[in-house]
């Protein structure tokens, strides 16, 4: 595998994804949070060394106040206090109107000449003013609070303070550090944990991704494990499990249809070959030639039928459109289907009532219902013994129309009622009382028309009391949900 395909997998991983995207979000957070620490650590600072710098001007005012016209007392009274400070870092100075320092506690004034008073500074008697000044070759800078103030000899001046910042810089520039150092560790730490996390959150996926890989055709009933918190994992498993059980029951009944068409089918063939071999046996008279292809013929036709049924079963199963969809007189095809079955009847002794009803309408396939209507009277006719009868009755109930076939006949045991509409599946009732079997085909079919016309199909049986068909069609011009791509315009 080459490396471009390596490296495409890995940043495919949902893992590698999931982990990038926490580090990235956890260094920008940290980043963040690291800002505004920073930013409010400066200007807290920075707003006590202010109030530090304005009172002391206030202080020293006080000292100013009690020797009027005494600049050099001052200005020795001041460099001789804080001269005795450990650390020289504050500093006072009275500047006159011409921007001249007359009193400075500094013998070397370093911010000399860097201080100018702003416009209209005496005229509107502001506040106090607190600047950062930057004295030229200083390795820190100066904090200089400005206030207008009076001497006692009427004298209106600038007191200004000021504070060297080398404690605040050198602070603020660990914390600098700090900060530093914890965004070069948090992407490398977030990963670390991050990948560790991923891997543990995914695993219950890898483990649905190796029970979908061991399922096949021949094994089927592998499930994905549970952990039991009944987080989104295990809701995805649940799901996938059901559908699992879903394809697991699909194929068992295309494996169940696919082996009940073969025996379907083989039975025909077997006749048709034990026919042609029999035939071949000896010389046959044309007369016996033509039985021997007259129930050839009987036999094409069975399997005309199977085949037609398997084709039509597979189309509904894979929905194309076989079904239209228009206006249909429910009563009118009953009676016409029902004028085609009375010769079959009356032949067989059997007594076939119509109980009609006028104005039937539903929308959905003429030809199908056609074909649900004479499935059901077949059925009820090849089933009832002389003297019986059949009624055949159409009406409208609960917001739809419904047609109804019952007879006399021999009935269904209870216990095949579930199945009788399982494909290729006949009654042991049915086998042992007809001659003329089906393909066991013909329920199904009705009930997969039925339903791709949003309708519904129930039985009522009872050995030796008969069976009871009902089918009822929704009167809106609409399909079933599930065949809606099935469905012609």
């Amino acid at each position: 595998m080459s490396s471009g395909t390596t490296r495409k997998r890995l940043w495919s991983s949902i893992g590698t994804r999931l982990t990038l995207w926490g580090a990235g979000l956890t260094t920008l957070l940290i980043a963040l949070v690291s800002a505004v620490l920073y930013l409010g650590m400066f200007y807290s600072m920075r707003s006590q060394i202010d109030a530090f710098l304005e009172g002391e001007i206030h202080e020293f005012m006080l000292t100013v106040r009690e020797h009027p016209n005494d600049d050099a007392f001052l200005e020795s009274y001041f460099r001789k206090e804080l001269g005795a400070r450990t650390r020289h870092d504050l500093g006072f100075r009275l500047i006159d109107r011409d921007g001249n320092v007359f009193v400075s506690s500094a013998t070397e004034d370093v911010l000399a000449g860097l201080w100018k008073a702003p416009a209209s500074w005496y005229a509107d008697t502001p506040r106090a003013l607190c600047e950062t000044l930057d004295p030229p070759g200083a390795s820190y800078a100066y904090r200089v609070c400005s206030l207008v103030s009076r001497t006692a000899d009427g004298r209106t001046c600038t007191a200004q303070s000021n504070y060297l910042l080398d404690q605040m810089t050198e602070s603020l520039w660990k914390i600098r550090r700090i900060g530093m150092a914890i965004l070069v560790l948090t992407p490398l730490v977030a990963v670390g944990v991050g990948g560790f996390l991923a891997r543990r959150s995914l695993r219950p996926v890898r483990q649905i991704i190796a029970t979908a890989r061991s399922i096949g055709a021949h094994e089927l009933r592998s499930r994905i494990p549970l952990s039991g918190s009944d987080d989104e994992m295990d809701q995805l498993a649940t799901t996938l499990n059901g559908m699992l059980e879903r394809i697991e029951e699909k194929v068992r009944q295309i494996q169940r249809f696919t082996a009940d068409a073969a025996h379907e089918l083989r039975t025909p063939l077997t006749a048709l070959r034990g026919s042609a071999e029999l035939a071949l046996l000896r010389l046959r008279s044309p007369e016996e030639l033509r039985q021997t292809i007259e129930e050839s013929i009987v036999q094409y036709d069975r399997l005309q039928r199977i085949a037609d049924d398997l084709l039509l079963l597979a189309r509904i199963d894979a929905c194309e459109a076989i079904f239209r969809k228009e206006p249909i007189s429910l009563d009118t095809i009953v009676e016409d289907v029902c004028d085609l079955y009375a010769p079959i009847a009356e032949d067989k002794g059997l007594s076939l009532e119509v109980a009609r009803s006028n104005g039937v309408v539903v929308h959905g396939d003429g030809g199908r219902l056609r074909q649900v209507i004479g499935n059901l009277l077949d059925n009820a006719i090849k089933y009832t013994a002389a003297p019986g009868r059949v009624t055949m009755s159409v009406g409208q109930e609960n917001g739809a129309a419904y047609f109804r076939v019952a007879d006399t006949g021999i009935g269904i045991p209870e216990d095949d009622l579930p199945k009788v509409f399982d494909r290729f599946y006949r009654a042991d009732s049915a086998r042992s009382s007809s001659s003329s079997i089906g393909a066991g085909l013909g329920l199904s079919i009705s009930r997969s028309i039925i339903e791709a016309h949003s309708g519904g199909i129930k039985i009522e049986s009872a050995p030796r009391r008969g069976t009871v068909v009902t089918v009822s069609v929704p009167y809106r011009d609409s399909m079933g949900s599930s065949y809606n791509s099935c469905l012609g315009g």
